[in-house]
């Protein structure tokens, strides 16, 4: 809310909500005293529920390093730019006969490794979790060591296995190895018995505007397969939504949900040729550092727009008299300079 706005000339509101403009705009007609016609929404800014302002998000994902990933799934992700979850097993199975070609994998900006524990061997104790979580960490931090550390990574609980420690210690554990849980498993062949049901599992992201997902064993092979036609048709599906759908990895989703929720904007200036600004978040910066996507009302006469941030500079267009761009939270002053 805004706070003493006989004296304040700061406008303060949080995110998402559906007055931010309203309390923004407040603040500065009161602050400013703007005569042009579009004075009461000049600064107006909110953060967009999904990256790029896209209407729903989707998130793949592919457990127990499965031959067939490397033959059948990763190829085509590539082919379409698309990205995807592998919950590997590094200590056990099929990963260590390919561990050459999983580490060549994880260099592809499509291929987002995640922990599904070290051996799939299920966990009799919080001791034998902390074990597992652990080592498996460790390969994820060897295979890309271009990525800082300790970062956020996205955890899968194996399934078929015993599994006697309690939620609470759990949630202990994830938390010390930085790790997110992913939401519960859902996809084809157990959920989805056909094309045609998987590609309505997407559908219903878009209808609903939230986060849709599949997760899978093997792709056309190895075992709970999900038919090579089945994936295409998905692959299909998805490539197809790119306008409308963010495709991404868990971690970036949970980033976004978090950051997002946490924001607090301050509209600390608006003048004809140029609007200044803060974005803070109640998140730790030190995992939180996905950029959000913002969007300001500027003034009606404006055509482009250089948004700066510390060393950042971008140049993009207005649309309809408001800019949409991307921010880091608790970073540098935002400024948006008229062109």
């Amino acid at each position: 809310m805004l706070k003493n706005p006989t004296s304040s000339p700061l406008s303060r509101f949080h995110c998402p909500v559906s007055l931010l403009g309203r309390v923004a705009a407040v603040a500065l007609t009161l602050s400013a005293g703007i005569s042009s016609v579009t004075a009461q929404e000049t600064g107006e800014t909110k953060v967009l529920k999904w990256k790029d302002g896209k209407q729903a998000v989707f998130l793949l994902a592919f457990d127990d390093s499965c031959p067939t990933h490397l033959q059948n799934v990763i190829p085509e992700l590539g082919k379409r730019g698309i990205v995807a979850n592998f919950y590997v097993v590094p200590g056990k199975g099929t990963y260590p006969p390919k561990k050459a070609e999983w580490e060549k994998a994880a260099k592809t900006p499509q291929v987002v490794f995640a922990n599904h524990t070290f051996t799939h061997g299920g966990a009799n104790d919080a001791a034998q979790l902390d074990g597992e979580l652990e080592k498996c960490n460790e390969v994820l931090k060897e295979v890309n060591p271009e990525r800082k550390w300790p970062r956020l990574i996205a955890f899968g609980q194996p399934g078929g296995v015993p599994w006697k420690v309690s939620k609470e210690e759990v949630a202990e554990l994830l938390k010390k190895h930085h790790l997110v849980d992913r939401p519960p498993f859902w996809g084809p062949p157990i959920h989805q018995k056909s094309a045609a049901e998987c590609v309505a599992t997407i559908d219903k992201a878009l209808e609903k505007g939230e986060m849709g997902h599949m997760d899978f064993h093997g792709v056309g092979g190895d075992w709970l397969t999900t038919p090579l036609d089945w994936f295409t048709a998905i692959m299909e599906k998805l490539d197809a939504e790119k306008e409308r759908l963010w495709v991404t990895d868990v971690v970036s989703y949970h980033q976004y949900m978090t950051e997002r929720d946490g924001a607090e904007i301050k509209v600390l200036q608006t003048v004809p040729k140029g609007i200044r600004l803060t974005l803070a978040t109640s998140a730790d910066p030190a995992f939180y550092d996905l950029p959000l996507t913002l969007e300001t009302k500027v003034p009606a006469d404006w055509k482009e727009c250089t948004v700066k941030q510390g060393a950042s500079e971008s140049t993009v267009p207005v649309t309809a008299g408001v800019v949409r761009y991307s921010a880091l939270p608790g970073k540098e002053e935002i400024r948006l300079l008229a062109k």
